[in-house]
């Protein structure tokens, strides 16, 4: 069932039962790491996407899109590759609680790996930007670059750019380790990635600190959607602009939006992997979501909340595995995750790699203690 805009809002304005084990981490959560409430826009529709991140815990073509993919590296080796990311240890730190004291908390291992740009070209195969798209939001220029998608995630390549200095986005390499760049609340404008019926992202923005200037940034995004894509639904750019700079919008403020169409070739391809109540997994070469009900003796209810995922790992025919993520171990090779409200009779979290998969070679996924053959 498609949902208007309206319907829409009015069933994320509602108030959600969340159950209280989840509820307490989430806060706990929110009151060490506030950025996210800084990420998002403010009035009804910032009420939305903040409840949505809760609920998460997380928390016309010119030439064909693989073509201007291949045709610019930097996507595949800014999005995937080890030029700019570095990888680095497990480190345990002090950090504010914001009640007066400090908690400590452990920032997981992070690897990344190069990428070939002709073979990311032939995983790719689809769903990928013909073109540039270049928007104009008060002093900054903003440009997406490229973009990919699967039905439950998207990565989006862009630059923004202002002379004296970029504002709108907030980031470093401290906010890259974390939750991703924020949007500045003292400007008006903001953006982000929706789809053409209305469903939304949550992400995390990597600015590329090697290769961005005061007046330049390089932004990598890394986003899951809070609904599977349907048959031509597309991801499409949302720009919005307040009356106001949104740290000090009034009660009648207004909202101009834009929306502005970045690509209509289709998805990359995901695998099903359906056991029934064995497991259930859909994977792609750039993201994996799973049911963490199926299979490993978790309710539904634990299954929505993600500190219950404590092993996932891909294992390949030729011997080799690629871990994203393991918490005895403090390894998280992942670029996002987002466990999303239960519909359809799942409880669906989505995965974004931080390298790009080869589907083909898979021999088994290792889903906490649950080994998932794939034939």
């Amino acid at each position: 069932m498609t949902l208007s805009k309206k319907q829409l809002e009015q069933i994320l304005s509602k108030e959600l039962q969340i159950p209280d084990k989840v509820n307490e981490r989430i806060n706990e959560t929110y009151d060490m790491l506030r950025a996210d409430a800084m990420n998002q826009p403010k009035g009804r529709r910032r009420r939305h996407s903040y409840t949505a991140a809760a609920i998460a815990v997380i928390c016309c073509l010119a030439i064909p899109g693989g073509v201007y993919a291949a045709a610019n590296p930097d996507f595949f080796n800014g999005i995937f590759g080890n030029a700019t990311k570095k990888s680095t240890p497990a480190v345990t730190k002090e950090i504010d609680n914001q009640k007066g004291g400090t908690t400590t908390v452990t920032i997981p291992s992070h690897e990344y790996v190069s990428v070939d740009p002709a073979e990311a070209e032939k995983l790719i195969g689809s769903g990928a930007m013909s073109e540039p798209v270049k928007k104009q939001l008060g002093e900054h220029t903003l440009c997406v670059e490229n973009l990919i998608y699967d039905q439950n995630s998207a990565l989006m390549y862009f630059t923004l750019e202002r002379k004296g200095g970029v504002t709108l986005l907030i980031g470093n390499d401290e906010t890259n380790a974390a939750k991703g760049a924020l949007f500045d609340e003292n400007d008006p404008w903001i953006f982000q990635l929706e789809t053409t019926e209305g469903n939304l992202y949550g992400d995390n923005i990597y600015i590329d600190t090697e290769k961005s200037t005061k007046d330049k940034f390089y932004c990598y995004a890394y986003m899951a959607a809070f609904q599977t894509l349907q048959e031509g639904e597309f991801p499409v750019l949302k720009i919005y602009k307040y009356s106001a700079p949104r740290a000090e919008l009034p009660e009648d403020y207004d909202l101009e939006e834009e929306t502005v169409p970045l690509t209509e070739e289709p998805p990359i391809p995901i695998q099903k992997l359906d056991m029934g109540e064995n497991g259930y997994v859909e994977y792609s070469p750039i993201s994996i979501s799973f049911d963490l009900s199926k299979g490993t003796g978790l309710t539904a209810e634990e299954a929505y909340d993600p500190w219950n995922l404590k092993h996932l790992e891909i294992k390949f025919k030729d011997g080799s595995s690629y871990v994203i993520c393991d918490t005895k171990d403090n390894a998280e090779n992942n670029s996002y995750s987002l466990t999303r409200e239960p519909m359809d009779g799942k409880t669906m979290t989505t995965l974004t790699f931080n390298r790009l998969v080869n589907t083909e070679q898979i021999e088994e996924i290792v889903l906490n203690d649950k080994v998932l053959p794939i034939e």
